[in-house]
């Protein structure tokens, strides 16, 4: 065992108290171990990227990384949930540690792109492996638009060891999108209220929800960042006049960097609870002077559910 590796993980024998033996958390993970917790490419492709319902996501590296970070979280989307079923990788062996692994990641790029040839969007992840061998993925990802010319594809370059948790690679791709990819697109605008839906990701459908109030409201969701959401709608994400900020830990630092590039505002609220999201829904109206529309909906919702609550309430 290498030494640096015995702080992740600890197995505990029989009459010992697991308070005196808990792995260390807040440590950059060690190339090739299984942490106590998700890495920093784990927190950009699994909780970030890999949401998109439209989108290869494409790992540079092991297959035990895109194995990792596939099938972990529950996700769905509206078009048979094309993110949870499909996972790629560029399958990288020792010879390519060798040998470097750029002839392979191109390779792998354009078979993906021509087992599914009506996606035409992609996200390409560096993990640890190839990040240690020093791969430069840029220039083959710009030779592979330059030669199929109608793909875009976005490069996220951080490996697993980049921090000490999840959270660097929600940093990381935040701001690398916000570099790369924000102001590329152009949405068509159907209401004069419009919003960005930032940090909600659709777990068990709460992205599905959200839409329908929404859209009962007469407000239109120019991106979700990124449950049930699209490529491309995210590059149009500067066309929002306000951005609805849910998940404040994974996506706050891109709500802010739209703030400081194009001066959209940012509030922040949590939808999950029905007092918490009748609070969200006040918030929204508010800002758009539409506080009547946002007290029919609560008012609809409350008549549908409130009666099923008071039941669990006398029981608590």
């Amino acid at each position: 065992t290498i030494p640096e590796r015995e702080k992740h993980i600890y197995i505990k024998e029989k009459g010992e108290d697991t308070t005196q033996f808990l792995p260390s958390a807040h440590v950059e993970t060690i190339p090739g171990s299984l942490s106590e917790r998700g890495c920093s490419y784990c927190g950009a492709k699994l909780v970030i990227g890999g949401v998109l319902k439209d989108t290869i996501q494409l790992i540079h590296g092991p297959v035990g990384c895109a194995y990792d970070t596939w099938h972990t979280k529950r996700y769905p989307s509206d078009n048979g949930n094309f993110q949870l079923k499909y996972v790629w990788s560029s399958d990288m062996k020792e010879q390519h540690v060798v040998f470097g692994g750029e002839k392979l990641l191109k390779k792998a790029m354009l078979e993906a792109f021509a087992e599914f040839p009506d996606i035409k969007r992609m996200m390409v992840y560096t993990t640890c492996s190839t990040a240690l061998i020093g791969d430069d993925i840029k220039p083959v990802v710009k030779e592979v638009e330059k030669e199929l010319g109608d793909v875009d594809i976005f490069t996220v370059e951080c490996p697993g060891f980049a921090g000490v948790s999840q959270s660097k690679g929600h940093h990381v791709f935040n701001m690398g999108w916000m570099t790369d990819k924000v102001g590329t697109f152009e949405p068509e605008i159907t209401s004069p209220y419009t919003i960005n839906v930032i940090g909600d990701y659709n777990i068990q459908g709460d992205t599905f929800v959200m839409e329908k109030y929404m859209e009962k409201m007469g407000i239109q969701i120019i991106a979700h960042f990124t449950g049930n959401g699209t490529y491309d709608s995210l590059r149009g994400m500067h066309r929002a006049q306000l951005n609805v900020t849910n998940c404040a830990r994974s996506a706050g630092y891109i709500a802010n960097e739209l703030k400081k590039k194009y001066g959209i505002p940012r509030i922040d609220v949590d939808t999950w609870g029905f007092d918490y999201a009748k609070e969200g829904l006040r918030k929204i109206g508010a800002f758009f002077g539409i506080e009547d529309r946002a007290e029919a909906v609560i008012a609809e919702e409350v008549a549908k559910y409130e009666s099923k609550l008071a039941w669990y309430k006398e029981r608590l």
